[in-house]
């Protein structure tokens, strides 16, 4: 029988395989989509996925009394709006893969976050897998080009940066709600989300022709709606429940290589050797903190 901890670290590979492929699903649908516009719908679709589910599972009664509103604003705000408004700003400026590797700094974010925000105390070897998969990411960021693929860069990686802050904080506040019913928590974290996100995405269709979204971006809205989001925030949720946050960070490094894949194979993207470079050396931060937590679990078994 799979334990426990290894049935969440399993999830959590498959999770990030998940949103590795969300790279290069976003970059495709926002040719044809806004993209403040794609977070709303991406929202609406997994709002309409996990709501009915939630009622049903005993609605807000499953929450704990009295309410966490703010932190569900908090969370909507984060790990919804600002998020996945950053996320896909940074595919309209950037490139798939110089995205992705920028997003090896996810798991610096949430270390940091964690250490602040619920006292977790990393070891030398995860802080030193950190710091090198920063140094990853900051070569990848100064040797980027522009292109087709990625006509404003530094912008697309700065709108990246963002998102990763406001992934970790998000984080952070989500670890704090893991005993909750977790289909319940997404659907409110989906609908304040996806409130916050409205105004701004009538505001963008105000300004700017209504697109007319061809088939394939539809299809991206729906895998990033129910797959992605509505499905994939639940295990998030509950991989947090059973594992450290700031291993969860770790573990999330292995978006950068499928979505370098990917981009590669589905886009035709390429990187310059620079940021090869620095992609090997994230990655192998990633790695470092992610194979300490390894042999600690090996010794304490």
């Amino acid at each position: 029988m799979i334990s426990r901890r290894g049935f969440a670290l399993a999830s959590t590979i498959a999770l990030m395989i998940v949103w590795g492929c969300t790279f290069v699903v976003t970059k495709a649908a926002v040719r044809d989509i806004p993209p403040i516009t794609l977070a709303f719908l991406r929202f609406f679709i997994a709002a309409c996925v996990l709501v009915p589910i939630a009622a049903a599972r005993g609605g807000l009664k499953q929450l704990p009394q009295p309410l966490p509103v703010g932190a569900l604003i908090l969370m909507g705000l984060t790990g919804v709006a600002i998020f996945h408004v950053g996320f896909n700003y940074a595919l309209v400026y950037g490139s798939a893969s110089e995205g992705a590797l920028i997003f090896a700094l996810v798991p610096a974010a949430i270390a940091v976050a964690a250490v602040v925000g619920l006292k977790e105390r990393p070891s030398k070897r995860r802080i030193a897998g950190i710091l090198l998969s920063v140094s990853g990411v900051a070569l990848v960021v100064a040797t980027g080009e522009g292109g087709s693929a990625s006509p404003r860069p530094l912008l697309g990686a700065l709108c990246m940066v963002g998102a990763v802050v406001a992934w970790a904080g998000y984080t952070v506040i989500a670890k704090r709600l893991a005993g909750a019913d977790q289909v319940v928590v997404i659907a409110c974290v989906s609908v304040i989300g996806m409130a916050i996100l409205l105004p701004v995405a009538g505001l963008e269709l105000w300004r700017a022709p209504w697109p007319r979204p061809s088939l394939q971006a539809w299809l991206g809205a729906l895998f990033l709606g129910v797959v992605a989001s509505a499905i994939a925030f639940v295990v998030y949720s509950r991989v947090l429940r059973e594992l450290d946050a700031s291993l969860v960070g770790a573990y999330l490094n292995l978006d950068p290589i499928v979505g370098v894949l990917t981009a590669v194979l589905f886009l035709g993207e390429a990187l310059g050797s620079w940021q090869m470079v620095g992609g090997v050396i994230a990655l192998a931060g990633m790695w470092l903190a992610s194979a300490e937590e390894s042999s600690v679990s090996e010794r304490t078994a």
